[in-house]
């Protein structure tokens, strides 16, 4: 008989209880039970949901605009018909409201950042722009608070299969340049993408042999004609063509493809980032 062994005999011999094992894997099983209820759950409630799939790809194509790919938004430009949308349902879906009386109202609003105040000021004052010259058809305006985005006619303010801004739109560029520069705060400072695009007509020109190369020289074109007639930082300025595969209106009729060729200016507070306040000290 081993040593153990003994030792465990004289234990009981002298009256000594044996100790128990301890044991602390104990609540693995409860917290696997947990676990499964858990999972089953879930799995029951997407059971019995109803799912929109148009409405969760529509959700997921917002949410990405800014970094889908173009072969990403031909795909579901082609499985959700985006190209049978109306403009003011693309705004709904995609873009922000057009800017009504409530939302140029912020004086109740005492929570309104400086930021937030200087970007709703410059969206009150571009709109007053756009209605004292009558410029409706030339530019246009949303805004919902945290996002403004200016659209221009590329009919009016380029010449055909040209990238040059037409020199009766130079002064309304310089306006709209120096709007920015009036309501612009270094303490709450405002990120522009100016953005180019096209529509499906096949652009094959020595200059431009596609529709990308000439929507990215329109929107750099007016990059630096804000940037010049602002003299706000150029950090604060970057540009992104999409050619003809961001179209806001169908490209089967004459009217649809015109509002698909325009450049958007779009225009919100620069995100907290401390890469970007680093850059920002170190450009002045």
């Amino acid at each position: 008989m081993s040593a153990s062994s003994d030792n465990r005999e004289n234990e009981r011999a002298s009256g000594t209880p044996e100790e128990p094992e301890e044991r602390t894997d104990g609540w693995m099983a409860t917290y696997a039970d947990m676990v499964t209820l858990l999972m089953t759950f879930f799995v029951l409630m997407f059971a019995l949901s109803n799912i929109d799939n148009t409405k969760a790809e529509m959700f997921l194509l917002a949410m990405s605009r800014d970094g889908i790919t173009a072969e990403q938004f031909m795909e579901l430009n082609e499985r959700l018909n985006l190209n049978d949308f109306n403009h003011d349902e693309w705004d709904d879906m995609l873009l922000a409201p057009h800017l009504d009386e409530e939302q140029t109202d912020g004086d109740d609003d005492e929570d309104e950042s400086a930021g937030d105040r200087a970007l709703r000021e410059l969206a009150e004052a571009l709109q007053r722009y756009i209605e004292s010259e009558g410029l409706v058809n030339e530019l246009s305006i949303s805004f919902n608070g945290d996002f403004l985005m200016l659209t221009l006619s590329n009919d009016v303010w380029f010449d055909s299969g040209s990238a040059e801004i037409s020199e009766p739109m130079r002064e309304r560029a310089q306006v709209i340049a120096q709007l920015l520069a009036d309501n612009f705060s270094d303490d709450a400072p405002f990120e522009i993408i100016v953005a180019g695009h096209t529509d499906n007509v096949p652009m094959m020109s020595a200059q431009f042999p596609t529709n990308w190369h000439l929507s990215n020289a329109r929107a750099t074109n007016f990059l630096f004609k804000l940037i010049e007639d602002s003299g706000l930082n150029s950090w604060h300025f970057y540009t992104r063509s999409s050619g003809e595969y961001r179209p806001i209106d169908s490209n089967d009729t004459p009217e649809g493809r015109q509002k698909n060729r325009r450049v958007e200016v779009m225009i919100s507070l620069a995100r907290e980032n401390p890469i970007w306040d680093n850059a920002l000290n170190m450009t002045g």
